[in-house]
């Protein structure tokens, strides 16, 4: 019997929305790949117009920086979120005044993949929100199915 709850456990748990989250700098007029060093964010990368988006045939329209954080196995969508601004924070004032210096848009952008039946709490806190305002940053949600 022991077996076969560890069988369930295991289901379940590869049943759990794998969720990404992301933060993003975009700027259809500037370059970006300097804040890889002015901000020395670890997994940051930036992009160029007209480079090739990952996994697309399309091209990407604008300038980009971002950090993206591991997917994670977590029915909150809140605590990836929460984790990536953690990773902000330490250049969070710097980041602020880049976005409005330059004028770029700032996304958190989370890609949840979901197995039929099992989907996230789509759920922010308060702090949360207050924390994507401060950088005046949208927020998008992909879900997908595995």
């Amino acid at each position: 019997m022991a077996t076969s709850m560890l069988d369930i456990d295991a289901d379940l748990a590869q049943r759990t929305p794998l969720v990404s989250a992301s933060f993003r700098l975009t700027s259809e007029r500037h370059l970006l790949d300097h804040f890889i060093g002015d901000f020395g964010i670890e997994g940051a990368q930036s992009w160029q117009k007209g480079d090739a988006e990952e996994g697309q045939a399309q091209t990407r329209r604008a300038y980009g920086w971002s950090v993206t954080l591991p997917a994670q196995r977590s029915y909150s969508v809140d605590t990836a979120i929460s984790e990536l601004l953690l990773r902000l924070a330490p250049q969070r004032d710097a980041i602020i005044e880049a976005i409005r210096a330059l004028e770029l848009d700032a996304h958190v952008c989370l890609d949840v993949r979901v197995a039929p039946g099992h989907l996230p709490v789509l759920h922010a806190a308060p702090a949360t929100i207050a924390a994507m305002a401060s950088y005046n940053a949208a927020c998008s949600v992909e879900l997908r199915e595995f």
